[in-house]
């Protein structure tokens, strides 16, 4: 019964995870959890002494397997085509992807530099240090700021640019 519940919670996980994943990550979840629930199913199989007759349905398979296999490479100068167009658009798909990456990181640094320079006293008011602290004491100020405000934790990119720009010019200051 506990063993029950624990499946269920894991496939509730699971379909959770799955919803909320990106389209181009779904594959490699349901691949994922496939291959973990033949494992589950081995285990469980194994534990009640039924594993048996999954020896005799891979004894079966495998040799169906090999005849649709040379049936598939006699057939393969036919589907050469077919695979070397999906390929062609798949690359073709990187690319477009990989200039609007490229694309979107201009405008970024564009607007970086439409961002005002930070004075001294602005980067000292950020990481609310004093004009005489210590080297530690900006670290320690900008670890406890970024620890709020980095992007992975719910902030934003312009923040924690912020946050790093005020402690870079802090640690420049004292370091001249």
């Amino acid at each position: 019964m506990i063993l029950l519940i624990a499946v269920g919670i894991f496939a509730w996980l699971a379909i959770q995870q799955f919803k909320y994943s990106p389209p181009e990550r779904r594959r490699k979840l349901l691949v994922q959890y496939v291959l973990i629930a033949l494992a589950v199913a081995a285990v469980l199989l194994a534990v009640t002494g039924r594993l048996h007759w999954v020896g005799a349905a891979v004894a079966v398979v495998l040799p169906m397997l090999n005849r649709l296999w040379r049936t598939f490479g006699r057939h393969l100068p036919w589907i050469a085509p077919l695979i070397a167009k999906r390929a062609q658009a798949k690359a073709e798909k990187d690319k477009a992807r990989h200039s609007d990456r490229e694309h979107q990181e201009k405008e970024e640094k564009s607007q970086r530099a439409n961002e005002p320079q930070l004075t001294v006293a602005e980067a000292r008011k950020i990481l609310s240090v004093s004009a005489n602290a210590s080297k530690d004491e900006i670290i320690g100020a900008h670890r406890r700021l970024i620890q709020k405000f980095h992007p992975d934790r719910g902030g934003n990119d312009y923040l924690a640019s912020r946050i790093n720009a005020a402690k870079a010019l802090l640690l420049k200051q004292l370091d001249q």
